[in-house]
């Protein structure tokens, strides 16, 4: 590994988990090479969009237990 390499390794460890979670994420999406569809891109987005305002204390979680029963309700 090159020693920019090995740089930005150390520094992306270094991260928070989410934030190393997305960074995988985008990594292994410019390795697939495969271009979002607008609607995937619009998702990204958006869930970026909701975590930002989630980390800044603007939102509240929501335990999946009970987003699921939701879900199950709402496609009755």
């Amino acid at each position: 590994m090159s020693p920019k390499l090995l740089e930005i390794q150390r520094k992306a460890v270094g991260l928070p988990v989410k934030d190393r979670e997305m960074l995988a994420e985008r990594l292994m999406r410019s390795v697939n090479r495969a271009p979002l569809t607008q609607v995937e891109e619009a998702w990204v987005k958006e869930a970026e969009r909701r975590f930002s305002a989630w980390r800044r204390g603007e939102r509240e979680g929501v335990p999946a237990e009970r987003a699921f029963k939701q879900i199950r309700r709402n496609l009755g």
